[in-house]
């Protein structure tokens, strides 16, 4: 035990110190379908050369149903691997020196359910303790006996775990019942999450068998307090296409892609502002278009708003990158996240290793390849 937490706390320490700051890139998660076939892949983008590069997701389970991208933070990517059996799990990856960490479920879980997107998943590094934790949010109507058919239609309790990875443990956050945040029915996570001041939010949606609402969920990683925060309204005489999260100057904003009966389609950027006189409201600040194109919200890089179409990523100042080719006519869905590199490369025996970077056998060097933090 003692071994294990030594090896921990040298893998948490290199991390949170070893980094360099170089040319913008990010890492984009992109999930792409036409008729009955999908695919889904990652890249790193150089905003600087607009290239892209793809990443290989290491395989961490022997059933290989695909994976969700959770969060980035000082050089660690959290991530999903998905399979039909108990097996799906949560683990770290270091992209730069393809080093693997397992997050182990606790022998008496409390979930029914312990990966998205029947629960809320982040990432973030707790400066106070310089420790890396993994937080899970769940709709739970009954710690002792959980059956899916009373959790999807009553009122249910949002609960919270944590995952320490200095301890290597899970814990339940406690509440009182005048603390405690209920939903009607399921919870489910239905868009893409961000982090601003170790608070994380995530677009999620309660569903029941009368209706269902989408809404954000914040959590202060600090005081362990989790919100409601409702989404701007619809705009009038328009359909909503897509949304996306962002962080758009040091506050938390939502893009919205809204469709016209004319099939025109508009991006709406609003701000979330709750620190003025404990007043709490969405503020539209900027609108992009009408498009006569198909356009997709990415996010938000250094207070541009970026958007994707079929064939390119751009923002209002030009191109960023252009896009796979053999994806053209594809419907598809991107989530960008920051990204700080690190070589950090011994971690003793709780990381696993593949033999070799995919992007080195490529021919492509580890010199070109430096990340740096952004604002998304």
């Amino acid at each position: 035990m003692k071994s294990f937490l030594t090896s921990v706390k040298s893998f948490i320490s290199n991390h949170f110190l070893r980094f360099t700051q170089r040319d913008t890139l990010l890492i984009l998660d992109r999930f792409h379908w036409k008729d009955k076939i999908c695919g889904h892949h990652l890249f790193l983008l150089d905003v600087k050369r607009k290239k892209l590069k793809q990443l290989h997701v290491p395989k961490v389970t022997d059933s290989d149903m695909g994976f969700k991208m959770v969060c980035s933070c000082n050089g660690l990517l959290c991530v999903i691997h998905y399979s039909l059996d108990q097996n799906s799990t949560i683990f770290l990856w270091n992209p730069t020196t393809t080093q693997t960490m397992r997050i182990m479920e606790p022998e008496n879980a409390l979930l029914p359910y312990k990966v998205p997107p029947h629960c809320l998943l982040g990432f973030y590094l707790n400066t106070s303790d310089s420790d890396y934790q993994v937080v899970r949010l769940h709709s739970f109507r009954d710690t002792n006996n959980a059956c899916f058919g009373d959790y999807f239609t009553k009122i249910c309790a949002v609960r919270v775990e944590k995952y320490s990875l200095r301890r290597g443990s899970w814990r339940e956050i406690k509440y009182s019942n005048n603390q405690c945040v209920t939903v009607n029915g399921c919870l489910f996570w239905t868009e893409n999450s961000v982090t601003l001041e170790e608070t994380l939010f995530w677009v999620a949606m309660e569903v029941n068998d009368k209706f269902s609402n989408e809404m954000i969920i914040s959590f202060n990683t600090h005081n362990n307090v989790i919100s409601k925060i409702e989404l701007p309204p619809l705009v009038k005489d328009c359909n909503e296409v897509h949304k996306k999260l962002a962080v758009y100057k040091d506050s938390v904003a939502v893009i919205i892609c809204s469709e016209t009966e004319t099939m025109a389609q508009c991006l709406d950027l609003w701000v979330f502002y709750d620190k003025y006189e404990g007043v709490e409201c969405w503020c539209k600040l900027h609108t992009i278009g009408m498009f006569s194109r198909l356009e997709r919200p990415v996010g938000v890089l250094k207070n541009e708003i970026l958007i994707s179409t079929d064939r390119v990523i751009h923002s209002v100042g030009g191109t960023i990158a252009l896009l796979p080719e053999d994806d053209l006519g594809a419907e598809f869905s991107y989530n960008v996240f920051n990204y700080v590199e690190n070589f950090r490369t011994s971690y003793g025996g709780n990381l696993d290793v593949e033999e070799a970077d995919p992007l080195e056998r490529k021919g492509v060097s580890l010199h070109d390849l430096f990340f740096s933090s952004v604002n998304i």
